[in-house]
């Protein structure tokens, strides 16, 4: 029970830590539950992106960069993406803390009646039930944990596809190439800040997903 809780825990932190565009897979293999007796939460499944085709344009000669540390810290929808992960996160977060303390109360309680010896066998057997019960709880709050974690890496691959279709049509053929900055990765080591398309981009980005919502 304390693996599976330390476990859980371990993920919700990390989670909340992991930016969009550089998330990566966070799963704990030894603590995978293999019943349950509640069916886990499961994540919603995020909208297919269409692809949008790059059509090839006459060469313009001209290049432009995104600033992705920029893009992570103002876009809108990452926003509500992190809020709504976190929501979620701070819901099963509570549920453990609730589900650790029942246990420990009931892992009390088993041993003080084994050891005083005045409670029946059938009810040492229903205060075992009600432990186990409490652990496979645990375990399905690990799935949900996990179905979490694979939400976000479906929300963050959805949010790269929409981006790059996003610019394909912004760009209608104005720049050859529109390269990614990042301090994290810095493929892009130094570029002239008169060829940076970051607020426009964040800007344009921003209103599309505003629209979006509005039409929901």
């Amino acid at each position: 029970m304390n693996k599976i809780l330390i476990g859980v825990n371990t993920l919700l932190v990390a989670a909340v830590a992991v930016l969009f565009f550089q998330v990566s897979a966070l799963k704990d293999k030894n603590t995978t539950p293999e019943s349950s007796e509640k069916t886990p939460e499961k994540a919603p499944e995020p909208k297919p992106v269409e692809t949008v085709k790059q059509v090839g344009n006459a060469p313009t000669g001209k290049i432009a960069y995104v600033d992705i540390d920029r893009l992570n810290e103002e876009s809108l929808e990452i926003s509500d993406l992190v809020a709504d992960m976190k929501r979620r996160k701070n819901g099963i977060e509570a549920s453990m803390e609730n589900l650790n303390e029942q246990y420990q109360k009931k892992v009390e309680d088993f041993q003080t009646s084994q050891k005083a010896g005045l409670a029946t066998e059938a009810d040492m057997r229903a205060k075992a039930k009600e432990i186990e019960s409490i652990e496979r709880e645990a375990q399905n709050k690990q799935l949900q944990m996990d179905n979490l974690t694979m939400d976000i890496n479906d929300k963050n691959a959805a949010f790269q596809k929409n981006v790059k279709n996003f610019l394909i049509k912004w760009n209608a053929g104005r720049f050859d190439y529109i390269f990614s900055y990042s301090e994290a990765i810095p493929s892009l080591l130094i570029g002239n800040t008169a060829l940076e398309v970051t607020d426009e981009v964040i800007k344009e980005l921003n209103n599309e997903y505003k629209q979006s919502k509005g039409k929901k």
